[in-house]
């Protein structure tokens, strides 16, 4: 199996507490750290007190000098270990592996990609041009699970990603293929749906999306210091019997 490898050099950490959203403090060799969180969401589940993390260092300097990048958590439903990542720049990267590496076929063959097109006031992940279209792509990275096996997204409102959907069904009008992926960075999840409770604009909005022709796919990763890309799971739309109900 092919495995990406994302982090060089990780350093085991613990985690204390989170001043803001993009920021969290760990405790480092027997010493307090403020570190940079990458990921905006906010991660009540995963980020609790005593959690094991992996951050790396960064080549920038700046307020932080760490990445907080990994987050160790309880699986579904056997309670081991796993890690999980907190890095919403991954999905980005992974995908664009997927590509080079051909572990998703969904496009024929790529003549040209672009990272980032400007779409009316804002940008999308990726365009891409194949043998099989013209293709605008968005991506979602997902670390949360519920205790049926679910992944959600959002976990917590987000009107970007709510204007991301609008745009991908503006295209689909216009003739392109959209599509929107969800990035699932934990390898314990069976399912993937919106998170209704947390975002019902979103979920709804998705909907909607899939009723215009939008393609919507969630993807399953291992993830550790090395990622493997485990498989396609299914996306339900429909409401989550096990809404709000969370592995303890």
């Amino acid at each position: 199996m092919k495995t990406y490898r994302w982090i060089n050099k990780p350093e085991e950490a613990s985690f204390i507490s989170r001043p803001n959203r993009f920021t969290a403090i760990v405790k480092y060799k027997s010493s307090e750290k403020l570190v940079y969180l990458p990921d905006p969401g906010r991660l009540e589940e995963l980020l609790i007190p005593n959690a094991n993390v992996s951050i790396e260092k960064r080549r920038e300097t700046g307020k932080t000098r760490h990445d907080l990048l990994l987050v160790e958590t309880v699986s579904f439903p056997d309670k081991r270990l796993l890690m999980v990542s907190v890095d919403s720049r991954l999905p980005n990267i992974l995908f664009r592996w997927l590509l080079e590496e051909n572990l998703v076929n969904n496009f024929g063959k790529i003549n040209h990609i672009k990272s980032e097109p400007k779409v009316g006031n804002g940008r999308l992940d990726y365009y891409i041009e194949s043998t099989t279209g013209k293709h605008y792509i968005e991506l979602k990275s997902v670390n949360l699970i519920d205790a049926s096996g679910t992944a959600r997204f959002p976990d917590a409102p987000t009107k970007r990603g709510t204007k991301h959907l609008n745009e991908l069904i503006n295209l689909k009008k216009q003739g392109y293929k959209s599509w929107i992926f969800f990035i699932v960075v934990r390898s314990d999840a069976i399912t993937f749906s919106p998170f209704f409770e947390r975002d019902p604009l979103f979920s709804k909005t998705l909907k909607k999306a899939q009723k215009a022709g939008i393609n919507i796919r969630a993807l399953k990763f291992e993830v550790d210091s090395e990622i493997k890309f485990l498989k396609e799971i299914p996306v339900n739309l429909n409401q989550n019997p096990f809404a709000g109900y969370w592995p303890e």
